[in-house]
């Protein structure tokens, strides 16, 4: 009983070493990103770190179980050496990946503002990026080394310097003390990876309803429980918040015969059908564009397009990362579960995208996107997309613009991308995502020293990117289609926020975008206050070059003044919606918070309970429409019929 009692002593002194290993990873992922926390009192701090324990506990078991069975299960070769050198690789492999989960977070945590899940593990898969990451964050490598080092340091304390005697394996009859402890351990290890004993087990959730400023979230979770829940709740289920009959009438996905869009009576009609062109800018920020906020100068040329464009001032992109924007963009399909729809247990259901739909009315379709070709699985979700071609790093075919780590730089590929476009059989729509204002902040060395620079490394490849994006229009301009084209631009999604700016570290300024609709011709002018979201451009599209068919999105046509204006999407562990006035919080089971976001730009007042009026209205078409986006994902069924 003894020697079984100092074999658990063993194993709790080890995960013991791993409990402080976490809170000093937590510790380190504040000091990486303080600047998007508000500020925390020194005891409201170590609550914090406190409630932390729990998601640590939690962690620690799923990630050593292996470990802690192991160390518990009856057998007479504990104390032998091999059987420490087994433990201790298993305690090295598993803790290990666990360590670089935690630390890849301390830099990227800036881009998602949440912690990382398997959404950001499936953008892991260029791995051309990863020496100049290793170059650019070399104190992140250096960190975790020290900690491993300390972390053996420790190990060693408890490492058994004597062998076991060598005697035949008994049976486990014979050990019912040792089986009577290891069910105790199990028990308790079981109650610690629930996170208790209460009815469901831990969630994300949890660690908002402890902070009064859900940001605060992030620092009491860690990312390999992050990691591993989302792994384990891949799997939607269908709320039953309607009945199917009440859900078709507060919510519908399918359109048909939609014409909304009406040319003004002072633009002639075109001669031919009209060509759409949609330019997505990679991490092109609200709030780093001069046209929202006056005396930024990184933007200049989208200023100015913007100046002569139709811009809407309230738009919202659908989620955080290039796989969820340009999802929603060309297939009308938001951001309501914690995967990308590409990467998501659902990527091989049915589905239209705006290639096989434009089909029908004659359109071919081409996607253009200068990075390395298989970046993030685009080439194969445009096919399935029904786009006809897809030109990427390849299809270029000169590497003398290769940026060295994502693809070819904007400037030279969007030049060649506009003389392309003139070979394309009209009337063509052409989709157009840039890379350049993209760690790890490359500009062309016959520009180096030529942008603007600011808080942030991200702001010079923006303002190369604006470049980029002038030199496109200059050379659209010589080409036969350019008069004859509809021009929507938009971001993929926000870039991490500047420190100043606290709106854009909260989940609707973490989101909030813009877009603007221009055409040479100056048919579309001024401003627009109205809310708008990514899933708005597909329904847009197909409405102003006169399809008329059946088609499925989760947004409207923006000529289409009769729909309900909303924009919405899920941000671990929280989804939301908002209109032109509030902004609704809700964590699956009720609403959390009511926001006036546009007075309240901090989300400092919760108005949840003070205009219960507003706050069920905006509840029950959330609602309607998960319950919608599930049941359809779920069962198949995102093709109208």
């Amino acid at each position: 009983m003894k020697e079984q009692l100092f074999h658990i002593e063993i194993l709790l002194k080890r995960l013991g070493i791993v409990l402080i290993l976490y809170s000093a990873c937590r510790l380190l992922f504040f000091v990486f990103n303080m600047d998007l926390f508000p500020p925390i009192p020194p005891g409201e701090f170590l609550q914090i770190m406190g409630y932390g324990l729990r998601y640590d506990v939690s962690s620690i078991i799923y990630v050593n179980i292996i470990f802690i069975i192991l160390h518990v299960i009856p057998n007479p070769y504990f104390d032998t050496p091999r059987y420490q050198r087994i433990l201790k690789i298993l305690f090295y492999s598993f803790n290990g990946l666990a360590l670089l989960l935690e630390s890849g977070d301390w830099i990227y945590f800036e881009y998602g503002l949440k912690r990382t899940d398997a959404h950001e593990l499936g953008l892991t898969g260029d791995t051309n990026i990863l020496p100049q990451v290793i170059k650019d964050y070399w104190i992140i490598f250096v960190i975790a080394f020290l900690l491993i080092l300390a972390v053996e340091y420790l190990y060693r304390k408890t490492e058994i310097h004597r062998n076991a005697p060598k005697v035949p394996s008994p049976r486990l009859i014979h050990y019912p003390k040792q089986l009577i402890i290891m069910l105790v351990i199990v028990t308790f290890g079981v109650i610690g990876a629930r996170g208790g004993i209460q009815q469901e087990p831990l969630s994300p959730n949890e660690a908002a309803n402890v902070v009064e400023d859900g940001r605060y979230s992030s620092l009491i979770i860690n990312t390999p429980f992050s990691v591993i829940y989302a792994f384990g709740h891949r799997e939607l289920h269908e709320p039953k918040y309607f009945e199917p009959e009440e859900l078709s009438k507060r919510f519908q996905i399918f359109h048909d015969n939609v014409k909304y869009y009406k040319r003004p009576d002072t633009i002639p009609a075109p001669k031919q059908p009209e060509n759409v062109c949609v330019i997505i800018l990679e991490s092109f920020s609200k709030e780093y564009i001069g046209y929202f906020n006056p005396g930024q100068p990184y933007t200049p040329f989208l200023d100015s397009l913007m100046g002569v464009g139709l811009t809407f001032t309230n738009a919202y992109s659908n989620g955080k990362s290039s796989n969820q924007g340009i999802i929603a963009v060309t297939t009308g399909i938001p951001v309501l579960m914690g995967e990308p729809f590409i990467s998501s247990i659902y990527q091989h259901n049915d589905f239209e995208g705006i290639g096989t739909i434009l089909d029908r009315v004659g359109y071919s379709s081409y996607f253009f996107h200068g990075a390395n070709n298989g970046s993030m699985e685009f080439d194969r979700f445009t096919e399935e997309a029904g786009f006809t071609g897809y030109f990427g790093r390849n299809e270029y075919g000169n590497d003398k613009d290769f940026d060295g780590n994502w693809g070819i730089f904007d400037e030279p590929f969007l030049k060649w991308t506009a003389n392309k476009m003139s070979t394309l059989p009209a009337p063509f729509y052409s989709e157009i995502f840039t890379i350049s204002s993209h760690h790890p902040f490359t500009v062309p060395k016959q520009h180096i020293g030529k942008f603007p620079k600011g808080q942030i490394p991200m702001l010079e490849v923006v303002a190369y990117g604006d470049y980029a994006l002038r030199k496109f229009f200059e050379e659209a301009k010589k080409q036969p289609w350019y008069e004859n084209t509809l021009f929507i631009l938009t971001a993929d999604h926000p870039g991490p926020p500047l420190p100043e700016h606290e709106f854009y570290q909260e989940q609707v300024g973490a989101h909030s975008t813009w877009m603007v609709v221009y055409k040479a011709n100056g048919e579309f002018h001024g401003t627009s206050e109205m809310t708008v979201q990514q899933t708005d451009i597909m329904p847009t599209v197909l409405d102003y070059v006169g399809y008329r068919g059946k088609f499925m999105a989760f947004g409207n046509s923006i000529f289409d003044t009769t729909a309900e204006r909303y924009a919405y999407n899920f941000h671990t562990p929280d989804y939301m919606i908002l209109d032109n006035n509030y902004f609704l919080q809700f964590n699956g089971g009720h609403a959390i918070g009511l926001y006036e976001y546009k007075k309240d730009s901090t989300m400092g007042k919760n108005l949840l309970f003070e205009y219960p009026d507003v706050t069920a209205s905006m509840e029950q078409k959330l609602k309607a429409i998960i319950q919608t986006h599930h049941h359809v994902m779920i069962n198949n069924k995102l093709v109208a019929e």
